[in-house]
């Protein structure tokens, strides 16, 4: 009776309505070609805690091309259109190319007025996903979850929560240098270097885990022949913009006034011994 009859020649609406499912999705192994093509980007917040800086929102920014990500801490969610254009900015001076689209979920902070005007007037097409598909966006949201080894981080020193932003900072730094299968075992920075040879992937520092005890040095000038030679800090990061750690030491106001009250008192005796 149904012999050379296949079951989408069967139109029933009753049935669509109560057995309707949802098409899987297909899995996309495509890549851009050059880097900068396609920036992916997403926004994940509010902390539960602030960061130590205030912030309670961060923004990424994803190359597809060499899956170098770029993390931006934000104190309010406001801060996102200011921190975007700063972004195209940076690659457009410091890379010489223009980003030529922009793929973000579809949050309304990324349709405000001012990304809207700024996208066309520079010619960018902003692709956005659907309403509750994160899936289209996968490449930022399986980036947040790369970025979960943040609570490693924090979890292996017993670092205070308030301090995940500088641990999402230092995940980051390490993930663009660490090789990944999608890049044929290269790092990102190795795969964007490719392309801009002047690009500098080390900047000589040792890689140190987040939460140790460490010892950082003071100056001669800054102490007295019998002061301590180092403080004893926390290691919290990577500089941005300088060539060093970034080194948090919880009694630095006692030593400081302890410092100042000592060399007050060595005044005080050398002026005892004058008189």
């Amino acid at each position: 009776m149904f012999s050379g009859i296949s079951v989408e020649d069967f139109q029933c609406e009753i049935c669509e309505l109560a057995k309707h499912k949802r098409v899987s999705f297909l899995i996309n192994s495509e890549r851009t070609t050059n880097p900068f093509n396609l920036i992916n980007s997403n926004i994940w917040g509010p902390a539960e805690v602030p960061n130590v800086s205030g912030s309670r929102w961060f923004v990424t920014f994803i190359d597809d091309y060499s899956r170098v990500t770029w993390v931006f801490l934000l104190k309010n969610k406001s801060d996102l259109s200011q921190v975007i254009l700063e972004f195209f900015t940076m690659i457009k001076t410091q890379f010489g190319v223009n980003i030529k689209r922009f793929r973000s979920d579809n949050a309304p902070d990324y349709f405000n007025h001012m990304l809207t005007h700024f996208f066309k007037k520079e010619g960018i097409i902003h692709k956005s996903s659907c309403v509750n598909t994160p899936q289209q966006n996968g490449i930022a949201e399986r980036k947040n979850w790369h970025l979960d080894t943040t609570r490693s981080f924090l979890l292996q020193n017993e670092v205070p929560e308030n301090y995940w932003g500088e641990a999402i900072l230092a995940a980051t730094y390490l993930i663009n240098r660490l090789p990944t299968r999608i890049l044929g075992f290269k790092s990102p920075l190795e795969v964007l270097r490719e392309n801009f040879p002047f690009l500098r992937i080390s900047n000589g520092l040792t890689p140190r885990i987040f939460g140790c005890i460490c010892f950082v040095h003071i100056n001669s000038g800054d102490r007295s022949k019998l002061y301590s030679r180092a403080l004893k800090c926390v290691f919290v990061g990577y500089s941005s913009t300088q060539k060093g750690y970034k080194c948090y030491q919880p009694l630095m106001k006692l030593n400081n006034i302890l410092l100042r009250r000592r060399r007050s008192y060595q005044r005080k005796v050398t002026m005892m011994i004058l008189i």
